[in-house]
């Protein structure tokens, strides 16, 4: 069983950790907090952590966290600890993980009053609506389909159905294209 360093960021911490186990599971031993809501299971990219070097000395990414994370490692430098095996020593930054939780502060909820309205207030609110509906134009294109014509020998007009017409060649065109 080989043991390699794996030197923690900003704390400078090193740790004796082996190639066999993930480092989800090492830091975890080790004491070390980390998210992770799936149990190592690559579905959840809580225990993200970022590779300050020797990203050559981890394993090589996985099916699962290429999914998961896409392919721009080069970029971002970050892995899933719970898919990521040491090949050699590496440094690490795990300080989203060690971020303390805000303290819970006392909030207050402001209570709302409830405003109760007299029965004559509601019949009342209700037929000045209806009115205002009453007064508005009625909707034309309701099943307009199915409405009557002005001119009943006229045939409806519904669309669709409608052959292309033809695209008409000039004669000139014709000499273009059988050149």
């Amino acid at each position: 069983m080989s043991q390699f360093k794996c030197t923690l960021w900003p704390s400078g911490e090193v740790l004796d950790l082996n190639g066999e186990e993930t480092l989800l599971g090492q830091l975890k031993k080790a004491g070390k907090k980390i998210k992770s809501s799936c149990g190592g299971c690559a579905t959840c990219s809580d225990c993200i952590v970022v590779v300050k070097s020797g990203e050559l000395n981890l394993t090589a990414q996985t099916f699962e966290e290429l999914r998961l994370l896409g392919n721009v490692f080069h970029i971002t430098k970050e892995r899933l600890s719970c898919q990521s095996r040491l090949l050699g020593d590496v440094t690490i930054d795990i300080s989203a993980h060690e971020k303390k939780s805000t303290p819970v502060t006392k909030t207050v909820v402001k209570k709302t009053s409830t405003r109760l309205k007299k029965r004559e207030d509601v019949e009342k609110t209700v037929k000045e609506r209806e009115e205002m509906a009453e007064m508005k134009p009625k909707d034309t294109w309701f099943k307009h389909w199915e409405k009557e014509e002005e001119d009943p020998n006229k045939p409806k007009k519904l669309g669709g159905n409608k052959r292309p017409r033809p695209f008409n060649y000039s004669e000139t065109d014709k000499d273009e294209t059988e050149e």
